[in-house]
């Protein structure tokens, strides 16, 4: 499994550095907001976008990429089965995913807003504690999934941006219909996003297996 981890790895490269720019930018809107405190917020406002960047730029492409340019003929024909190639592709963009999810929130933290009053704002709901991991997870899912349907980046690409952004607001109507405390909605919510990103994941699964 090494073997296909690094070759992931290999391939995701241009990626990473994309998703690694935009954990860059959050730093520059972190600094800013330290050093001008009338823009307090900013930075959490701004987090929800590292879902949709990496559902358009991890997940998408992932399985799409490879049915566009045909590489998936040598990769998929090799000792190494469609379904660990999957495996390893969506670990290594998950492991991105994650410490990209870790930069940020170690940003925010830095940052040290004050929630005191508005814990449930959907600002600081969605861009602290476990919600924003969950939901890059998911986002790579929902983008790789897409990419496995349709087989055109193209396509994978904005229709992934558009559902993730659905969804998103669907959260935030459902949300407000339970009283419950924020952490026990935290991992209820966080625990929906990980089942739907089991599920989509087992899709695409299901997709590339049974593509000629």
């Amino acid at each position: 499994m090494t073997g296909v981890l690094w070759v992931a790895w290999r391939g995701q490269r241009a990626q990473f550095a994309a998703i690694g720019a935009l954990v860059l930018l959050y730093g520059v809107v972190a600094l800013t907001e330290r050093l001008q405190p009338d823009m307090a917020g900013l930075t959490g406002q701004l987090a929800g976008l590292l879902a949709g960047a990496v559902c358009l730029v991890l997940g998408a492409p992932l399985v799409a990429r490879e049915l566009e340019t045909g590489t998936c003929k040598l990769a998929w024909t090799q000792s190494v089965t469609r379904g660990r190639w999957l495996a390893a592709n969506l670990a290594v963009a998950a492991a991105g995913a994650v410490a990209a999810a870790a930069a940020l929130a170690a940003l925010l933290a830095w940052v040290a807003h004050d929630p005191v009053g508005e814990p449930m704002a959907w600002p600081y709901y969605e861009s602290h504690g476990v919600l924003p991991f969950a939901r890059v997870v998911f986002a790579l899912a929902l983008g790789a999934a897409l990419g496995a349907l349709t087989g055109h980046t193209r396509i994978a690409m904005p229709l992934s941006v558009l559902l993730l952004g659905a969804c998103q607001l669907v959260g935030r109507a459902v949300r407000g219909r339970f009283d419950l405390p924020y952490w026990h909605l935290q991992w209820t919510e966080t625990a929906v996003y990980f089942t739907a990103a089991a599920a989509l994941t087992t899709v695409a699964h299901l997709t590339i297996r049974h593509r000629a």
